[in-house]
């Protein structure tokens, strides 16, 4: 029946993991985001992978959309790795839900640290909600994750060869769940990254709604050069050019990839990533990450 592994990545840390545990188990490799031009998706393989990072302690949204299509789930070894630069939380478990709701269910779960590539408070007083920043992560640290993750490598291909079930990967289980319980991603969450990203604060959308109207935070400075790499790049089309600037269209899945990726480090996210580091994995070319 053979083997398929499904990614979504925006800078490369996913990408790699992807392809490593694909090579390894000598499966095809099919990114999630060109999946979804199709109505259903018939799953045809007996061990399939879905490889993704955690979006605000979550799943993206467009690795749901994609298990909302997936069809003949029952009886398939079905297991999952996120990405991470803080905490994995419990985004398993809500894979997991997900793919049960579809009729399989999920039968091993691996946390892999990369590479932080999003947005870090600057802990400054005056105008907080417009300082966030990029994380950089200096070289001896990101060496040592991608030799870390080289080494779990090994166990986890072990593992979906012989389709061994594993325990769900997680860490502050407790937190994460007490979140839930109190639904403060709807309340807090929602409205602190509303705020943050210059939308309004107090719409009343849900919070996955909102992570979707946080490209309002994004803008191009005067280095843009028009090359409309950010709209090729985006996964979801989020991004129209008009007059040879981009502009953002509400449907952003907060990947980062168009800011990451901009060859002239154009695309800004509020104030303050003017000066940061852009990153994506140094194994990921450009050609890798465009869509077909």
């Amino acid at each position: 029946m053979g083997a398929i592994v499904y990614y979504f990545s925006g800078t490369g840390n996913s990408l790699v993991v992807a392809k490593d545990i694909a090579a390894g188990i000598t499966a095809d490799l099919a990114a999630i985001a060109d999946c979804e031009k199709l109505d259903r998706t018939h799953m045809d393989k007996n061990i399939i992978g879905i490889v993704f990072p955690v979006y605000h302690q979550g799943l993206p949204l467009v690795v749901k959309r994609f298990v909302r299509q997936l069809e003949d789930l029952n009886g398939k070894y079905i297991f999952g790795v996120c990405t991470y630069g803080d905490s994995p939380g419990i985004t398993l478990e809500y894979l997991d839900n997900c793919i049960r709701s579809k009729g399989g269910r999920l039968s091993a779960g691996y946390a892999v640290r990369m590479p932080y590539n999003y947005l870090s408070p600057s802990f400054t007083l005056k105008e907080f909600f417009k300082s966030f920043k990029l994380r950089e992560i200096n070289s001896e640290t990101q060496q040592a994750m991608f030799r870390n993750w080289e080494n779990k490598l090994e166990v986890i291909v072990k593992a979906i060869r012989s389709e061994r079930k594993a325990k769900l990967e997680s860490k502050a289980k407790f937190i994460e769940k007490l979140v839930d319980l109190l639904d403060l991603r709807n309340t807090l969450q929602k409205t602190v990254w509303l705020k943050i990203s210059g939308a309004d604060p107090k719409s009343e959308a849900s919070f996955e709604q909102s992570i979707q109207w946080m490209d309002h935070g994004f803008w191009c400075d005067q280095h843009c050069n028009n090359c409309s790499l950010c709209s090729k790049i985006c996964p979801v089309k989020n991004i129209r050019m008009v007059e040879g600037k981009p502009v953002w269209q509400h449907r952003c899945e907060q990947c980062f990839a168009c800011l990451q990726w901009c060859p002239v480090s154009a695309i800004q996210f509020r104030e303050g990533t003017v000066k940061g580091k852009r990153y994506h994995h140094p194994k990921v070319k450009l050609s890798d990450i465009l869509l077909k």
